[in-house]
């Protein structure tokens, strides 16, 4: 608990996060626009700022579909196996 008393050039604020009384000077902005006392600061959790790199699934080799070929009987005699 602060003891409230008169700082020349400072203010008492309401702690965001906790509740309690801090002086202007012993606090601090967070990151989602919160203002904290000290105790309760929290730095931004690093995976906020990962972005994520875009797959390449293109084909390396691409080639145009084959039409079907259909034999009929006869084509194939075991000889050609």
């Amino acid at each position: 608990m602060v003891q409230r008393h008169y700082k020349q050039g400072d203010y008492l604020f309401i702690c965001d996060q906790c509740g309690h009384w801090t002086y202007g000077s012993d606090g601090r902005m967070q990151w989602n626009n919160l203002f904290v006392c000290n105790s309760c600061y929290e730095e931004r959790q690093p995976q906020d700022f990962v972005r994520g790199l875009p797959d390449d699934t293109r084909v390396p080799i691409a080639r145009p579909r084959q039409t079907d070929s259909f034999l009929s009987a006869g084509d194939v005699t075991p000889e050609d196996l």
